[in-house]
């Protein structure tokens, strides 16, 4: 267990964003937040805006997977998931490869650079097609740092702390 940092673990983990309905009897266009292909299966208990629904179908999509939700049976009830999370309890969260982490654990961590200077904490992480961006907030204001190995040295979960290397000011133009 990661001392602290669990604490601020959520309850639940979101594994999809519903784009839109399909078809006619309750589909929905779901954008995998997940690196898992195979995370949406029959059977599985997700909850959309608070209520717990089981998937009652899935196939792929132009868009990501389109699902069937339990109590969803036509496109005004699936237009009204537009916009919402697809989430499953923090138990059933897939384990992640080593030097990859969930955002909320990345939240709240302190950051220093490679000199030991204190730059913030973590206050959000921002999802981009080319990488992540972490969004650090200190005495010195907002600092966007780019998650990527040529800038970020360390991630210490245990510790709560992240070591950056940040570059040169004229490399940044």
């Amino acid at each position: 267990m990661n001392s602290g940092r669990q604490q601020g673990a959520p309850a639940l983990v979101r594994i999809g964003f519903v784009r839109r309905a399909v078809g006619l009897k309750g589909e929905v266009e779901v954008e995998p937040l997940t690196d898992v292909p195979d995370r949406f299966a029959r059977g599985l208990t997700v909850s959309v805006d608070g209520v717990e629904r089981v998937v009652e179908s899935v196939r792929q999509s132009r868009g990501g997977v389109a699902i069937k939700l339990t109590g969803i049976d036509d496109t005004v009830a699936a237009a009204g998931l537009r916009g919402r999370y697809v989430q499953v309890p923090l138990a059933q969260a897939q384990p992640l490869s080593e030097g990859h982490y969930y955002h909320w654990q990345l939240v709240g961590l302190a950051v220093t650079d490679a000199a030991g200077r204190r730059l913030g904490h973590v206050h959000d992480v921002v999802a981009y097609p080319a990488n992540d961006v972490y969004v650090v907030r200190g005495e010195t204001g907002e600092t966007l740092i780019p998650a990527l190995e040529s800038v970020v040295k360390r991630i210490d979960l245990d510790a709560g702390s992240m070591v950056v290397e940040l570059p040169a000011e004229e490399e940044v133009r």
